[in-house]
């Protein structure tokens, strides 16, 4: 199984003997929230146009309904008949775009994938979600998760290390940061780490005016930069 981080940001390709495995794919060099006046990110680049295997089917899993997760013009471009997953709330989204003629809930992914945290009024982003694949465990929490939640052992942890702080009315802290996820390495046993959602972008629009970040970083997490790839046997 091979990991290749495709941007900067929170996008990855998964490689198996039988599938890759696309997640969130955002390739813009910018995504809005709600409104531009809301929320805007600018990033200096745009990323691909990528040649994914084609002697293997090709799967996408998008874990929120943000569009830094489900970008809309990005997953767009993928081709109608692409399999794609999605968590509740990403689906209700996409289904409204008509693209995909293949757009399956995570039970009905074709492997074994589960949502480990449940949405709520109070947790709209600190979601983590386990990965079956090839007899490995993966957790991918983009935005960190809770160690007091329940989450399994894994072999592999995908998360942030970045803190991203707003105030409580446009949705309090919505990165958790370093020290959670030590936390959360301390109580999976994670044999590797790969950090994600930590690059620096301008934020524009009422998030950008509040928002906090802090970047930190940390020998055991391994990050790579975007077209790296890193093998796991």
């Amino acid at each position: 199984m091979k990991f290749t981080k495709l941007t900067d940001d929170s996008s990855w390709l998964i490689e198996t003997a039988n599938f890759s495995l696309v997640i969130d794919p955002w390739f813009t060099n910018q995504q809005v929230d709600g409104y531009p006046w809301f929320s805007l990110q600018q990033r200096a680049q745009t990323y691909g146009p990528f040649n994914f295997p084609t002697d293997k089917p090709l799967v996408i899993f998008v874990s929120h309904p943000f569009s830094d997760h489900c970008h809309k013009e990005t997953l767009c471009s993928f081709p109608k008949e692409t399999l794609l997953i999605a968590e509740d709330r990403a689906f209700k989204k996409i289904q409204t775009w008509k693209h995909f003629d293949a757009l399956k809930s995570l039970s009905e992914s074709p492997f074994s994938l589960k949502q480990c945290t449940k949405v709520s009024l109070f947790n709209q982003t600190h979601h983590a979600f386990e990965l079956n694949i090839e007899g490995k465990t993966i957790l991918y929490a983009p935005h960190g998760v809770s160690a007091l939640q329940d989450i399994p052992p894994v072999d592999v942890l995908i998360t942030t290390t970045t803190t991203y702080k707003l105030p409580f009315f446009l949705g309090g802290t919505v990165n958790l940061g370093l020290k959670e996820a030590k936390a959360v390495l301390a109580k999976t046993g994670a044999k590797l780490v790969l950090t994600t959602h930590d690059q620096q972008k301008e934020s524009k629009g009422l998030v950008g005016l509040f928002a906090r970040p802090v970047y930190e970083y940390d020998d055991s997490f391994k990050s790579l930069n975007a077209g790296d790839s890193l093998a796991l046997t």
